[in-house]
């Protein structure tokens, strides 16, 4: 089991765990404090809020349909040649001539008010149908986006940790490798044993040395993605903390569970998406229905052959009354667009058939994957051990003079390679873990 052993080989592995460079303004962070930071800062999920709010009020626009519209209009006109009518010879109806008569005057101005209420709109059906499918959908495309963060931060937080343990565990190295490069050169230069051992030691040295920068750089490269998923500047420095015993817990989880394809919020997406598209149905077999609107203008004229005279006199009238506008024959439009969206409906139903397939793939990849990595780290942790027995009983031999010291650097690129590789094993257990709880639909998302 991993228990019996976890904090005590945290505890000689993990040193204290600081960001690359540090300074006031920096963050420390958790990995709980890494996701909400995310989630409040990262501007791809900004985006995805500003949506829903888009959402909302276009809503709000289209339902400011069923209010009155009131409107204010007003023209004024100059005529330089007034408009021409025809009429009958008055003088002479009989002859059948007629007489060109400019009517008007030449100012005029005009006030008009008017107040619209629509009483059947099949628009507005439309929107009252679809407003809560279409709210819903914002937020779990929010919801989606959120999980894709929460992932992200978790598994770029694991790869900086990983990174770092490297860049502990090559300086640890250095540390002892230095010791025993002054051991060699002391036995050297006492006759004790030939320049081997001491070039020998050179070598792992410099070989290590090329390793630290490897993982420095790697380093970099993680940092930046973490900073990428936080929402932060390249400059601003990170330090994280962990919570061993937390970490710990976080390595097991329930493999008998089945697949819940309805706790996926791509499945919760898709339902959504094809309740909007049963409104669109309704909505283009609803498109024999006729607008219907009651109005209600009040106008105001202004005459006068004079500019000055213009608003002496005021000529009013009003009117109220219904306006109908009713589709008769559309060339078989209707009935076209309402094949398309039935179609566009039993694609959707597909697309969900589908995606249950491959969420069971899914969720078995990720399965798989996890319990081998878990089965790796048991195995790669026996591996550690056993490397660390034979390196501490080559190193007192050797000092001893009993085992000389190509035997003390293959033990110890032993050593390195099992202590790597049980780190890389712990980390892709978590990771293999989230993803797990991804194709389950199991991520916590409420920060």
């Amino acid at each position: 089991m991993i228990k019996p052993f976890f904090l005590i080989v945290l505890s000689a592995l993990f040193i204290s765990i600081t960001a690359f460079s540090q300074n006031d303004s920096g963050l420390v962070l958790s990995l709980d404090d890494a996701i909400l930071h995310a989630v409040e800062n990262h501007p791809v999920l900004e985006q995805y809020r500003n949506s829903g709010d888009m959402v909302n009020f276009q809503i709000k626009s289209v339902r400011s349909g069923w209010l009155p519209q009131v409107g204010l209009n007003a023209d004024y006109n100059r005529y330089f040649q007034q408009p021409v009518a025809i009429f009958p010879d008055f003088n002479d109806p009989e002859s059948g001539r007629f007489q060109e008569v400019r009517t008007g005057v030449p100012h005029n101005a005009s006030l008009n008010f008017s107040a619209e209420q629509s009483l059947v709109n099949n628009e507005l059906f439309r929107i009252n149908a679809q407003s809560s499918s279409l709210k819903k959908q914002a937020l779990q495309s929010y919801e989606e986006s959120k999980i894709e963060v929460v992932v992200g931060v978790s598994k770029a937080f694991y790869e900086v940790l990983l990174a770092e343990e490297q860049m502990n565990l090559a300086k640890g190295d250095l540390v002892r490798q230095e010791k025993q490069l002054n051991d060699a050169q002391l036995q050297f230069e006492a006759g004790m044993t030939d320049n081997i051992d001491y070039k020998r030691a050179m070598i792992a040295i410099q070989n290590t040395q090329g390793l630290l920068y490897q993982y420095q750089e790697d380093y970099q490269a993680k940092i930046t993605q973490l900073r990428y998923w936080l929402g932060l500047e390249k400059d601003v420095p990170v330090e994280l903390q962990v919570d061993y015993e937390s970490l710990e817990s976080q390595l097991v989880t329930d493999t008998l569970s089945g697949v819940s394809v309805a706790e996926r919020i791509e499945y919760q997406l898709l339902e959504t998406r094809h309740s909007i598209q049963e409104s669109e149905i309704h909505y283009q077999k609803r498109r024999f229905l006729p607008s219907l609107t009651a109005f209600y203008n009040y106008n105001i004229l202004f005459l006068s052959p004079t500019g000055r005279s213009l608003w002496d006199q005021s000529y009013p009238f009003s009117l109220i009354g219904l306006r109908l506008n009713y589709p008769i024959f559309l060339g078989g439009q209707r009935h076209y667009d309402t094949k398309v969206a039935a179609l566009e409906a039993r694609n959707l139903e597909l697309e969900q058939q589908n995606f249950v397939l491959q969420a069971a793939n899914e969720t078995q990849e990720a399965l798989s994957a996890y319990k081998s990595s878990l089965y790796q780290l048991r195995i790669q942790n026996k591996t550690k051990e056993l490397a660390e027995e034979i390196y501490n009983t080559i190193s007192l031999q050797y000092e001893q003079g009993i085992k000389n010291f190509l035997e003390v650097t293959v033990a110890e690129t032993d050593l390195k390679t099992a202590r790597i590789n049980y780190l890389r094993a712990l980390f892709n257990v978590l990771e293999n873990k989230l993803d797990l709880e991804k194709a389950r639909g199991e991520i916590k998302t409420d920060y």
